[in-house]
């Protein structure tokens, strides 16, 4: 998956007529005026979302001859795919947005089979497809109750890391820097020099300070 811009991708999505928008064009391209009659909405807003969302790429148009015999008009239909995810916990906090690039995962092959044969037959039926889609949100629900379970095994390991840090050290920056390490996994100077903005000797320094105190892995 490749990493997006999440601060951009949470303030296009903090907008509520923004996710309608994007959830009718999820399911079939629209015209403004559809939408506006659908959500509601002046037609004036709904062009204004729809601009703002294709400048960031969410959204993509094309001219079309109107339905209507009327001059031509512009369709939209969404044009990214993308999973945001954010954790927050007493100890534990998380947020992130990937682009889904369709990668191959193994133990998978039963399911591609069945949706491939899905999608060669000329005529299907809803029933068909419904029992495909039960069957993959049912993998999902029970992929997402592991990952609940597996971030409650985190946080529980946080608190403890967390713990010993306020204990073993007084200084503000040491135990900043020392909870950054503990979530990135990174010792390296360079790396913690320029993600958290520090001189490379002050850091150099201060992890220095710090494996006179104990080991860092």
């Amino acid at each position: 998956m490749k990493k997006e811009n999440i601060e951009e991708i949470i303030h296009l999505l903090q907008n509520p007529t923004r996710r309608k928008i994007l959830e009718f064009l999820s399911r079939e391209e629209h015209y403004p005026l559809e939408l506006s009659r659908s959500l509601n909405t002046s037609q004036q807003a709904i062009s204004k979302h729809l601009k703002t969302l294709e400048e960031h790429g969410l959204v993509d148009s094309k001219k079309g001859k109107s339905s209507r015999g009327g001059p031509p008009t512009k369709t939209y239909k969404v044009n990214s795919e993308l999973c945001l995810r954010i954790d927050l916990g007493s100890r534990i906090f998380g947020a992130s947005v990937e682009r889904l690039d369709g990668e191959t995962i193994e133990g998978y092959e039963d399911l591609d089979e069945k949706i491939e044969r899905e999608k060669e037959k000329r005529y299907g039926s809803l029933k068909d497809k419904r029992e495909l889609l039960e069957e993959v949100e049912e993998e999902m629900e029970e992929l997402e109750r592991k990952r609940r379970y597996l971030l409650k095994k985190k946080e529980e390991l946080l608190g403890e890391a967390y713990g010993f840090i306020r204990k073993n050290f007084e200084g503000h920056n040491k135990r900043n820097l020392l909870y950054y390490m503990i979530n990135n996994g990174t010792t390296n100077p360079e790396k913690l020099s320029a993600e958290l903005d520090v001189r490379r000797d002050e850091m150099k320094r201060l992890i220095d300070e710090i494996e006179k105190k104990i080991e860092l892995w």
